[in-house]
Order: structure tokens, then sequence, then C-alpha cells
């Protein structure tokens, strides 16, 4: 499934992401990805919505995140990324206070530990 697939479905409300449904606050994967990827092949490693600024934050195998903006409504283009991660993010969690808007933590970790 595409990152932009992704996107629009968690936009709309369809039951989409990883396979830790108490991790990710709801969120719920129903399609089996199988062990048949081929090598070389781009594919979303995690991803978590960012309360407060309709955002998603996706990691990919190459080693990068991309933030996507939930409001858009004609495409779902990289807004901004983070790049040139030593190893491939493989999860991530996002904390912000409520009572201060300004205080948020992204925390990820990647095959290296």
């Amino acid at each position: 499934m595409s990152c932009q697939k992704a996107a629009l479905e968690l936009n709309t409300g369809s039951q989409l992401g990883p396979k830790s449904p108490e991790r990710t606050e709801g969120v719920t994967a129903f399609e089996d990805y199988g062990t048949g990827l081929l090598e070389n092949q781009l594919s979303v490693g995690d991803f978590i919505k960012i309360q407060k600024a309709f955002e998603i934050a996706v990691a990919f195998t190459s080693k990068e995140i991309c933030f996507y903006d939930l409001l858009s409504k004609e495409e779902f283009a990289c807004q901004y990324k983070l790049q040139g991660l030593k190893g491939t993010p493989i999860c991530m969690d996002y904390w912000y206070d409520p009572l201060d808007a300004n205080e948020s933590i992204l925390s990820f970790g990647d095959i290296t530990g």
C-alpha cells in the first residue's frame, strides 16, 4: 500500500496502521504484507499521527522520515523530511503536552539500536 493511500485512508477514518494496536491508540492493521518484499523496494516502516499539527510522520526504508499534511485536499506531498539517518527507522512514538502546544517529542528507533 502506498504512503499516499495510507494517508488518504487515515484522513478519511479508515483503520490502518502497524500491527501493534495497543501502541497506536486505536489504529489497527488488517492487511498482511507477507514476507515477499523485493530487495531494494521502498516500503513504510511505521507511521504516526501528530496531534495538534494535523500531520503524519512516515518512516521509510530509505532511511528517512517524511511529514505529510492531513489537511491537504488535493495531494499528500511530503511537506518536509528528515534524511541522512544512519539506520532505517522501524518504530516511532509521539508525545505532546496538551497544556502547551510548543512542547512535543517525536522519537524513533532504527535498526542500529
